[in-house]
């Protein structure tokens, strides 16, 4: 199946749930593309820093996608998140606003899953 032209309907976004969970590639697609816009402009908000935001977003998708197996549905992928990246940025606020952290480089991002495969990846960072 084109996950590209794939519309997100009642019965369809059951099956793309278990998909995710079962780690297939294109339903982890699937969902970045559906969530990340929205999860961007509620990060932006938080930290104001577009590469910091990029960053908090993806540490979250690749954190969600390890974590999927717990993830029975829509919206608790979703909630997941939001959490997620609502927690990444309150992390990066605190590292920003710790004196002991001044001059030192910030934490190294997560790494993209090692199931990904890396033209997944590739379009994810583009």
């Amino acid at each position: 199946m084109d996950m590209d032209s794939f519309e997100i309907g009642e019965e369809e976004e059951d099956i793309s749930v278990v998909w995710f969970q079962q780690g297939v590639p294109e339903a982890f697609k699937l969902f970045f593309f559906q969530y990340y816009p929205e999860l961007f402009r509620f990060a932006r908000v938080l930290v104001q820093d577009r590469l910091t935001t990029q960053r908090v977003c993806m540490d979250a998708f690749f954190l969600c996608f390890d974590r999927r197996a717990d993830l029975s549905s829509d919206e608790k992928i979703k909630s997941f998140l939001y959490l997620a990246v609502r927690n990444n940025c309150l992390d990066h606020i605190r590292w920003l606003n710790n004196p002991a952290n001044e001059g030192k480089p910030q934490p190294d991002p997560v790494p993209p899953p090692t199931v990904l495969p890396r033209n997944i990846v590739r379009d994810l960072f583009e």
